[in-house]
Order: C-alpha cells, then sequence, then structure tokens
C-alpha cells in the first residue's frame, strides 16, 4: 500500500514537471513570436520620422525583416550614417574642446602679459627717463602692438601677416627712434631740438654707432624666436582640432564610394534588429561591432594614426617649451617678455655708460649737432634735468599675470593619453553602452539575438581582408588627396616642432619617423587578432598568424594567411523536454532539475 502511494505521488510529480516544461515553452514561443512584432519597434521607428514597411510580404533587401522594405532601409541607411557621424562627433568633441581651450589660455595669457610688460615700460620711462617720456610712448606702442599681432591666429590656411623678421624691424624700429632723443639728453641741449636733417643722420648711423650695444639684436632674437615657438603652438592646436573635424566629415561622407561598404554595414549592425521586430537585446556585440568600425575606418588609420602620434609628440615639446622658468634657447615668450622693460633699461643704461665715445662718433658721421628755429617738441619739463641718473629708480613691484601651468600641465596629461587616437577608435566607439554591448552575448551578431562567434580582426590596415564584416574597397591603396592634406599638416607641425626647438627636442619617435609612408596604423599585425578574455581590449595585439579564441576547448578560427576566414555554423543545441511514462525517483530529479534550469536561463533572456 506505501509502495502504490509513493508510486502514486512520484508519477504525479512527474507529470507537473512535464507540464511545466510545455508551459515553458509555449512561453518562449510566445515572446519569439511578439519579439518578432513591429508593434514593439513602430514607436521607434516613429521617433526618427520614418513609417514602417505597410506590406509585410515585401521585406528590404539587406536585413530581410518585414518592417522594412527596400525604401525603409535606404532611409535607415542614411539615419545610420548620421548616428554614426553623432556618435564620432560626440567622442572627437572633448579632444577638440581641449585644443581650443587651451589655445585660448595661452593666447589670452601672452596678450595680456603684452599689455602688462608696455605698461611697465611706459612707466618706467615716466619715472626714471622722464625727459624722453612723451615722444617715447608712440615707438613702445607700436613694439607691443606688434607683439600682440605676431601672436594673432586667423582661422585660415592664409600667410600670417607677420614674420619673424617683421619682429625684429619692429625693436630695431624702436631703438632708432630711441636714439635721436637719448643723444639729445646727452648733450644736455635745454631749448634746442635737432633739425630733421640731423636726427634722420643719427637713425641712419644707429647700425656703425650702435649706441644700445648687443641689447637691440637681444630682444630681436629672443622676441623673434620665442613668439614665432608661441605662434607656432597655437596653429598647432588649430591643426589639430581641423583634422579630428575633417576626418569626421570623411568618414560618413555618403557620396563617397570607398565608404558604401561601411554605410551597409553599419545599417545591417544598427537598425536591422529594429526591421526584424526585435526590441530587446538589439543592440550589436561588441565584437561584432569592433568588425565593422575597423573595417570602416581601416584606410584612416593607416593614414592618420602614425601622423598624428607625431603630432602629440610635437606640441608636447612645445608647451615643455613654455613652462621651462629659463629662456636660455630663447623659446620662452613668458619670460621674453617679463623681462622686456628692464632690457630696454639696460640699453639705455649702456648708453649712458658710453656716452663720451657716442659722441664723438655722431660727431664725426653727423658732424655738429643742427637745431631747428621751431618750438621745441623735445622738452617735456624744463625743471626735468636732462641728464639720465647713473642707476634707474626702482619703480613699482613687478606684478605679471602668472603662467597657467595648472592649465598646460592638465593639457599634456591628457593629450599624451590620446596616442594611437585613430588606431584604438573603434574601441572607444564600441565600448559605448549607448551604441554597443560590452560584452559579446545575447546581443545583436548580425542575424539574431546570440552569441558572436566570429573572429574579430586587428585595426591593422593588412588584417581587413580577414574581416568578416566589412570587406576592403577594391581602390583603398588610393590615398585620399583630402587625407593626404591632413597628414601634411599633422607632419608639419612635428618638423616644425623639432626646427624650433633644435636640441631642447626630446622626442620618443625615432628621428626618421617623418620619412615613413604611414601606411601602417598602430597595432597592425599580420593575422586575425581574437582574445581570450572577454572583458580585455579586443585586437589590442598583433602576431604572425591568425590567433586563436579557445572557446570550450574549440577553435574558433584556423584559416591560413593565405585565405580568407571561413566560419563554422553555430552549435544546434537540442533542446530536451519531459515525456509520459513511468518515472523513476532519479527520472523526477532529472526533470526537476531540466524544468529549474530552463525557467533560469528564460528569465536570464527577459532580463
Amino acid at each position: 500500500m506505501a509502495n502504490s502511494a509513493r508510486f502514486s505521488g512520484l508519477f504525479a510529480l512527474c507529470l507537473v514537471s512535464v507540464v511545466i516544461a510545455k508551459n515553458v515553452d509555449n512561453s518562449r514561443a510566445k515572446r519569439a513570436a511578439s519579439d518578432g512584432s513591429c508593434d514593439h519597434v513602430g514607436q521607434f521607428f516613429s521617433l526618427k520620422n520614418i513609417s514602417i514597411a505597410a506590406d509585410a510580404s515585401v521585406k528590404g533587401s539587406i536585413c530581410g525583416g518585414r518592417c522594412c522594405d527596400d525604401a525603409t532601409e535606404t532611409l535607415l541607411r542614411k539615419q545610420g550614417q548620421r548616428d554614426f557621424a553623432a556618435l564620432l562627433r560626440h567622442n572627437s568633441r572633448s579632444l577638440q574642446g581641449l585644443l581650443a581651450n587651451t589655445a585660448a589660455t595661452l593666447q589670452n595669457h601672452v596678450t595680456e602679459l603684452a599689455h602688462q610688460s608696455e605698461n611697465k615700460t611706459l612707466s618706467l620711462f615716466l619715472q626714471v627717463y622722464r625727459g624722453m617720456a612723451s615722444l617715447s610712448q608712440e615707438p613702445i606702442e607700436f613694439l607691443y602692438r606688434d607683439i600682440r599681432n605676431y601672436i594673432t591666429i586667423n582661422s585660415t590656411d592664409a600667410k600670417p601677416l607677420m614674420t619673424p623678421e617683421d619682429i625684429e624691424n619692429s625693436v630695431n624700429f624702436f631703438f632708432t627712434e630711441l636714439f635721436p632723443l637719448a643723444y639729445h639728453h646727452s648733450a644736455d641741449i635745454a631749448d634746442k631740438d635737432f633739425t630733421l636733417n640731423y636726427k634722420l643722420c643719427l637713425k641712419k648711423s644707429m647700425e656703425s654707432i650702435s649706441p644700445f650695444g648687443e641689447v637691440p639684436k637681444q630682444i630681436a632674437q629672443s622676441l623673434s624666436k620665442s613668439l614665432e615657438t608661441t605662434r607656432l603652438l597655437l596653429q598647432a592646436f588649430r591643426i589639430g582640432a581641423e583634422v579630428l573635424n575633417t576626418t569626421d566629415s570623411l568618414l560618413i561622407d555618403e557620396h563617397s564610394s570607398d565608404n558604401s561598404e561601411c554605410h551597409g554595414a553599419l545599417l545591417k549592425m544598427i537598425y536591422c534588429p529594429k526591421c526584424l521586430g526585435l526590441y530587446k537585446h538589439a543592440k550589436p556585440c561588441s565584437g561584432y561591432c569592433l568588425n565593422v568600425l575597423r573595417g570602416c575606418i581601416a584606410k584612416y588609420v593607416a593614414e592618420l594614426d602614425l601622423p598624428w602620434n607625431g603630432y602629440v609628440e610635437g606640441i608636447e615639446s612645445l608647451v615643455n617649451a613654455m613652462k621651462k622658468s629659463t629662456n636660455d634657447a630663447d623659446i620662452n615668450v613668458d619670460a621674453a617678455i617679463r623681462n622686456l622693460d628692464n632690457k630696454i633699461s639696460t640699453g639705455i643704461m649702456r648708453y649712458m655708460e658710453k656716452g663720451k665715445d657716442i659722441d664723438v662718433r655722431v660727431k664725426k658721421i653727423c658732424g655738429t649737432p643742427e637745431f631747428s628755429r621751431k618750438e621745441n617738441p623735445l622738452l617735456i619739463d624744463s625743471s626735468t634735468p636732462l641728464s639720465i641718473p647713473a642707476k634707474p629708480r626702482s619703480t613699482k613691484p613687478r606684478i605679471f599675470s602668472p603662467l597657467p601651468e595648472n592649465e598646460l600641465s592638465q593639457f599634456l596629461a591628457a593629450i599624451g593619453k590620446t596616442r594611437g587616437f585613430y588606431a584604438n577608435l573603434a574601441n572607444t566607439l564600441c565600448q559605448d553602452e549607448s551604441f554597443a554591448e560590452r560584452k559579446d552575448q545575447q546581443c545583436w551578431n548580425g542575424e539574431r539575438v546570440a552569441e558572436y562567434t566570429k573572429t574579430v580582426v586587428d585595426v591593422g590596415f593588412d588584417m581587413q581582408k580577414y574581416n568578416p564584416e566589412v570587406k576592403p574597397s577594391t581602390n583603398i591603396q588610393s590615398i585620399d588627396p583630402r587625407v593626404a592634406n591632413l597628414v601634411d599638416k599633422l607632419r608639419r607641425v612635428h618638423h616644425m616642432a623639432v626646427s624650433s626647438l633644435g636640441p631642447n627636442y626630446s622626442s620618443a619617435v625615432d628621428a626618421d619617423y617623418m620619412q615613413r609612408d604611414g601606411t601602417e596604423g598602430s597595432g597592425s599585425g599580420s593575422g586575425p587578432d581574437i582574445e581570450e578574455d572577454e572583458d580585455m581590449p579586443r585586437g589590442s595585439g598583433s602576431g604572425d598568424g591568425p590567433n586563436v579564441h579557445e572557446d570550450d576547448g574549440e577553435s574558433r578560427s584556423g584559416m591560413p594567411d593565405s585565405q580568407p576566414p571561413k566560419y563554422d555554423p553555430p552549435p544546434i543545441v537540442t533542446r530536451v523536454g519531459g515525456g509520459g511514462g513511468r518515472c523513476s525517483a532519479s527520472l523526477v530529479v532529472l526533470v526537476i532539475s531540466l524544468v529549474i534550469s530552463r525557467i533560469y536561463v528564460d528569465r536570464r533572456l527577459c532580463m
């Protein structure tokens, strides 16, 4: 009797287990049917101002989904390009902003420093060289105006308005205009002014008489070199932002035949799930995303990655030179402008020390001073002593705006991380959780929501022949002249940094890097790179041949270098269901375990 009751209980439990299993299968079937319904994606399409295909029997040629016909897919193709463009701009906008903001900070600092130095110089003449203050004001203003104009950067590639020779001429013009004033005061002439011809003779004899010694030459060299280095740095900031912006535009150029394959792959990756009516787990798998984007940008990585790294090296060296407290190499504009009033005073003091010798040379070249009958414009204050004091009186405490070292240090830390910017671009975009899944399970793999099992190729240009998603263009070896122009601009920054800094330039890049053709992108290798840890960045290495991702002891790929990869179909999973008949205790336990495990899997799928 007891055995009969026990058997009846086991039979009942077995029957319940079978019923539960069948209910799970039914719910999965219903959910699968609902996932393919266009009703679930209708709102998504309406937000994009795109209508679902009216005739469900007419399916698009790319996605093959009943929610999209060919006309809908054409609209989604353009929308995919816009989405990709937005993602690119979002990714590069912060870097462009970093370059623009640092350029503005530096230019504002130098401009403000020039204004402060000009005030110091005017104050110096008013307090120490009062007899020359009025007539020296205009030459001083001209000199500092040219200094500020020199670092003004136009938004075009037009030739700069000023050259290093022009700033040297500005310094020479200042001291040339100062010479007649200084000689007039050294002659202790209280009520007469030189004739125009005599003053002209003094100006013409500046080079031979050299009344201010080597000071004008030193100032001219220091200012021209440091201002040119500063302007180069400001131009480099602008060039970097321009390259980033232009590259974004080229990558999404819908009229380019080179991008046709890419745009089709973007459509398949981003919008085909919606065309199939999928509304859960519809984001592309990480590996799938990497293959598509690496195929799309392979040509730009090959051309731009190495020149960009050289650009970073050059701009880092220029900023570091700006931060140095000394100006031994005449490249620190901050030090050059801060010391300008002191150097001008040093030139005047040198004149005073050699006053007698200068007077002899002047009379030998220009003769005895000739005076004008007109009212003396040099006399500012008759009570002011006309002789220059032996030592200039101290001026007010020197207060200059400090160099924005914190901003420059932050810039250096940020720009250094952009080495390999183009090589790592696909990784960066695919790590955006709003665009793709971070892993390769339960995501859109290009065919269905499942695991992505295909080879993930490396970023190298030569690796794209193995790319299962985006095939290289037939003319991929040709160089787009627009890209070549960007490459030239990046290389010019590096070359000019080396030329400007000379032996002070310290670079980790080989000296002959500029002669490389740039056809190899960072991280390129001779075989597809398959990651073994899904939490590690994909395709970060290179090798001598296709690397293999081991999954449950089975190889994902194993194709020879000379042949494109072949992929095995995904494994077929046989579902185990419950059945009737006589159940033993062990069978009941097995059925219950299967049911529980299937319920758990279904819950995971619904999450």
